[in-house]
C-alpha cells in the first residue's frame, strides 16, 4: 500500500474514533446532567402548582359564604318594604334600618329570601342586611342602601289653558309645573319635564268639549290628577 493511502486511512481512523468518542461523551452528558436538568424542572413546575393550588384552597377557605340584596325600592309612599336577596352558606339573617335591627330569620329550605321590613321613618332611611352562621363565627353584611319614604303628592299646576277655556283654533298649547324628578303624562303620553319642573306640549283639539287628563307621578309612587276641560269653538 502506498504511503498516500496509508496516512488516509489512518486519518479516517481517527476522525472515526474522535467523533464515537464525543457521541458517547455527549449521550453520558444527556443521560446525567440533562435527566438531572430534566428531573430539577419537573419539580420546579410541581412545586409552583402545589403552591399556586394550596393559595387558592386558602382564598377559598377565607370566603365562608356570600349575601347579597337583589331587590329593594329606591323610593316608596309605604313605612314598610319588601326586601329580596340570596345567600350562601349562611343560617340567618339580622335586618337593620336606620343601624337598628328590625328583623331576624332563620335560613332552612331555601338561599333565596324575601321579607317585609319597616318603620321607615320620613325622608332618607339606611338598610342593610347582616348574615351569619348558626355558631356567630362567621358574619358578613351587605352594602348599605338608602330608600326614600314619602308620602306626599307631587305638586301639580297648569298654567295655560284655563278650565273651560274656550279656544277658537283646533290645536292648543298646554303648559304646567310639577316637582323635580316627576314624570308627566298628558291623555296616557309623557311629555317632558325640565330640570325645573316645567313642561308643556302641543294639543290637538275636536270640535266641541276635549277633556284633558294630566297625571304627575313621583319616584314613590305618590300622584297628583287634574282634568281640564277645553272647549273648541270655530270661528
Amino acid at each position: 500500500m502506498r504511503r498516500s493511502d496509508l496516512f488516509q486511512k489512518n486519518k479516517l481512523t481517527r476522525t472515526i474514533t474522535v467523533f464515537i468518542i464525543l457521541l458517547i461523551i455527549s449521550l453520558l452528558l444527556i443521560f446525567t446532567v440533562g435527566f438531572k436538568l430534566l428531573m430539577n424542572s419537573s419539580i420546579f413546575v410541581a412545586n409552583l402548582f402545589s403552591k399556586n393550588s394550596a393559595q387558592a384552597l386558602n382564598k377559598t377557605t377565607d370566603v365562608y359564604g356570600s349575601v347579597s340584596i337583589d331587590n329593594i325600592p329606591t323610593a316608596t309612599n309605604s313605612a314598610k318594604f319588601i326586601v329580596s336577596g340570596s345567600v350562601v352558606n349562611y343560617d340567618k339573617l339580622e335586618f337593620f334600618l336606620n343601624d337598628e335591627k328590625v328583623k331576624e330569620v332563620d335560613l332552612k329550605a331555601s338561599d333565596n329570601f324575601s321579607e317585609e321590613i319597616g318603620d321607615l321613618v320620613k325622608g332618607s332611611n339606611e338598610v342593610f342586611i347582616k348574615a351569619l352562621s348558626s355558631d356567630n363565627k362567621s358574619k358578613k353584611s351587605t352594602n348599605i342602601y338608602t330608600v326614600l319614604f314619602k308620602q306626599e303628592k307631587p305638586k301639580l299646576e297648569i298654567s295655560q289653558p284655563n278650565d273651560k277655556e274656550v279656544i277658537s283654533q283646533s290645536e292648543t298649547l298646554l303648559k304646567g309645573s310639577t316637582d323635580k324628578e316627576v314624570f308627566v303624562k298628558i291623555d296616557d303620553l309623557p311629555v317632558v319635564v325640565d330640570v325645573n319642573g316645567n313642561f308643556q306640549t302641543n294639543l290637538r283639539l275636536k270640535e266641541g268639549d276635549n277633556a284633558i287628563l294630566i297625571v304627575a307621578l313621583d319616584i314613590a309612587g305618590n300622584s297628583e290628577t287634574k282634568t281640564l276641560t277645553v272647549i273648541y269653538q270655530k270661528e
